[in-house]
């Protein structure tokens, strides 16, 4: 059994996610628990019943980014492997922190900010942070290793950056003292305005980032076989072999 072609991966956890945020939003308006358009991405999930939407999200975004990362990170490993570059230990490192980033978006969705503020502020921190230095990394490796042209990477370089970016403008306006400093309403009003365009900016551009992998994935398949894990190649095609160990019962 084969599964060809896993470009759909990454467009699945994109689409979803997105999704999942503009349904939360949505919901939160419509239901009257929010007094202004302009809400913090946590803000969407912090009552019933977009709460326990904001929740499935996030888990299944966890779990799917978990698959389209360690996917990445096979697909690295023989790529690398191809055009003689030892760069294991390091792409174990970034497959570390892409899984962290994960395990922060679980608690983002298991720890809503109107009950555990400290930890989901948190795993939000893990979340995006480690996955803004994951992105850039594998960012500037794909340069080398990914089956896309020059162009695309030079996009998907930019959105890392931007990501990387709008993070640091989040921090500046809403954690540092700049917040803080501010006297008159008119100001805070303008650092929170900017502190959650920043943060809706970092979260669309880290999941566009993973749209430009559609190009590497599609040559990317599963084979299935049993009582072995290997990894093939055919044609252009990559191939990831799994087998299966059967299960033997003695009755």
């Amino acid at each position: 059994m084969e599964i060809q072609g896993l470009a759909f991966l990454p467009c699945i956890w994109v689409t979803w996610t997105l999704l999942g945020l503009c349904v939360t939003y949505t919901m939160t308006i419509l239901e009257g628990h929010a007094p202004t358009y302009i809400l913090y991405i946590s803000e969407t999930g912090s009552y019933f019943p977009e709460s326990n939407v904001f929740t499935t999200v996030f888990m299944l975004s966890s779990i799917l980014g978990a698959a389209t990362i360690f996917f990445q990170y096979r697909f690295l490993d023989i790529q690398s492997a191809a055009i003689q570059i030892h760069r294991s230990p390091s792409q174990k490192l970034l497959l570390l922190v892409g899984l962290a980033s994960c395990i922060g978006t679980s608690v983002v969705a298991m720890f809503q900010v109107e009950h555990f503020p400290v930890i989901h502020r948190t795993g939000a921190f893990i979340s995006l942070g480690f996955g803004a230095v994951y992105n850039v990394c594998q960012s500037k490796f794909l340069y080398q290793m990914s089956l896309s042209n020059l162009y695309m990477c030079h996009i998907r370089m930019a959105l890392s950056l931007i990501m990387a970016g709008s993070l640091i403008t989040f921090f500046l306006f809403k954690i540092t003292l700049i917040y803080e400093l501010c006297t008159r309403r008119h100001c805070k009003k303008i650092c929170d305005t900017s502190a959650v365009i920043s943060e809706w900016l970092s979260v669309l551009t880290f999941m566009l980032h993973y749209l430009t992998y559609c190009k590497d994935f599609q040559d990317l398949c599963i084979k299935w076989k049993w009582n072995k894990c290997d990894i093939i190649t055919s044609r252009n095609r990559i191939c990831i072999e799994t087998k299966l160990s059967a299960l033997q019962e003695d009755i």
